[in-house]
C-alpha cells in the first residue's frame, strides 16, 4: 500500500496519457474521414462541370399549336358575313320583296336549267347514178346544230366520185366499200373539221353535234325555250351570253363582268 501511495500520481498520469492518446486518435480519424468526404465532393463537382444537364420539356402544347396552322380556316368577309357587302333587298315585278344573302338569289346564279335536248347530224345514202363516165352518189343530210337556221333543214346533196366535195360543201367521200355502183358503206370527211363518219347503205347515220336548253329565271318569272350556244339572254338588268351547252349543264357569261357561271341540270 505504501508503494501504491508513492506511485499514485504516476498512475493517474498514465491513465491521463492513455485518455489523451485515445482522444487524439479519434479526432484524427474523424478529421481524415471529413477530409475524404470533402475531396469526394470536390471531385464530383469537377466532373459535373463537364456534363450538360438536360431536362425533359413537354412539347405537346407547341406541337398542337403548330398543327392548327395546317388547318387554318379562311377568313370570309363577304357573304353571308357581309362585313364589306351589306345585305341587299330586291323587289320582283310581282311586288315580292326578298333578301340577297348568298349572292345567287339574283343574276346568273339564280337561273335554272330545266331541260336539254340533243341536236343531231343525220346522213343517209340514197342512190347511185351514172352521168357519162362519172358515178354520182346522192345523200340526204340534216344538220340540226348548224348556226344558220336555213342550214338546219333536211336537204339532198350529191358528190361525183372520190375526194370531191358535195355540191353543198358539207363533206367529201374519201372511201367506198363494195361495188362502186352499189356500195355497202361510204366514209365521208366533214368539211367543218368535225371528223370522218361512216354511212352504211340502207341505214341513217346519226351523231349528237350539240344541245338546246330550256332555262327559267324565277326572280321575275322569265322562261327561255330552245336556246343554243351563242345566243344571249336578258335578265337581272344585264345580258348573258350562252357560251356552251351539253347534256347536263350550260355555261353563261355575264356581259357587264365577263364572269362565267355554270348551271347544272336539275
Amino acid at each position: 500500500m505504501d508503494k501504491l501511495k508513492q506511485h499514485f500520481e504516476k498512475g493517474i498520469l498514465a491513465i491521463a496519457m492513455l485518455v489523451m492518446g485515445y482522444v487524439a486518435f479519434t479526432l484524427y480519424s474523424d478529421a481524415d474521414e471529413q477530409q475524404t468526404k470533402i475531396q469526394e465532393q470536390v471531385e464530383d463537382r469537377e466532373k459535373g462541370r463537364g456534363r450538360k444537364v438536360s431536362w425533359e420539356v413537354d412539347m405537346s402544347p407547341y406541337t398542337s399549336a403548330l398543327a392548327k396552322l395546317d388547318n387554318v380556316q379562311p377568313l370570309t368577309l363577304s357573304n353571308p358575313h357581309n362585313l364589306f357587302n351589306p345585305v341587299q333587298w330586291r323587289k320582283t315585278p310581282q311586288g315580292t320583296v326578298f333578301k340577297v344573302e348568298q349572292g345567287n338569289e339574283i343574276g346568273a346564279g339564280a337561273i335554272s336549267l330545266d331541260k336539254t335536248l340533243p341536236l343531231y347530224l343525220k346522213v343517209e345514202f340514197r342512190s347511185v347514178s351514172k352521168v357519162g363516165n362519172i358515178t354520182r352518189y346522192r345523200f340526204a343530210v340534216t344538220r340540226e346544230a348548224a348556226k344558220r337556221k336555213k342550214d338546219r333543214i333536211r336537204v339532198t346533196t350529191s358528190v361525183d366520185g372520190l375526194n370531191v366535195e358535195d355540191i353543198r360543201k358539207i363533206f367529201r367521200v374519201v372511201n367506198i366499200k363494195g361495188d362502186t355502183d352499189n356500195p355497202t358503206e361510204l366514209t365521208l370527211r366533214m368539211v367543218d373539221g368535225s371528223g370522218d363518219i361512216t354511212v352504211l347503205n340502207g341505214e341513217v347515220f346519226s351523231r349528237v353535234d350539240g344541245y338546246t336548253a330550256d332555262l327559267s329565271y324565277p326572280p321575275n318569272g322569265k322562261f327561255f325555250k330552245n336556246k343554243r350556244a351563242g345566243e344571249k339572254l336578258f335578265f337581272a338588268e344585264d345580258a348573258h351570253n350562252i357560251v356552251a351547252i351539253n347534256k347536263a349543264e350550260a355555261v353563261l357569261s355575264t356581259a357587264s363582268t365577263s364572269k362565267r357561271t355554270t348551271i347544272r341540270l336539275k
